[in-house]
């Protein structure tokens, strides 16, 4: 598994404690939220917004489905989160 070294750095204090929540109770902090969590006003914020867009404002499908869907092709794609 492939992990980006600077994930783990550039939060801010707030972040930095949750993050070492989850560290504490799951072992490793996901990639999503690593990803999401980094530099947050200038990326994590806006990319969040479209990921919340994009997969809440799904009229056809209901939460269970689009989150079913997120996990299957994250199979898929061999994704390790």
């Amino acid at each position: 598994m492939m992990r980006l070294r600077i994930l783990e750095t550039g939060h801010r204090p707030l972040q930095k404690v949750l993050l070492s929540l989850i560290k504490r109770y799951i072992g490793a902090a996901p990639g999503p939220v690593l990803t999401l969590s980094y530099r947050r006003q200038i990326f994590g914020r806006f990319f969040a917004a479209c990921l919340h867009e994009g997969m809440r404002s799904a009229k056809e499908w209901r939460l269970g489905e689009v989150e079913l869907f997120a996990a299957f092709v994250s199979k898929l794609n061999a994704c390790q989160y």
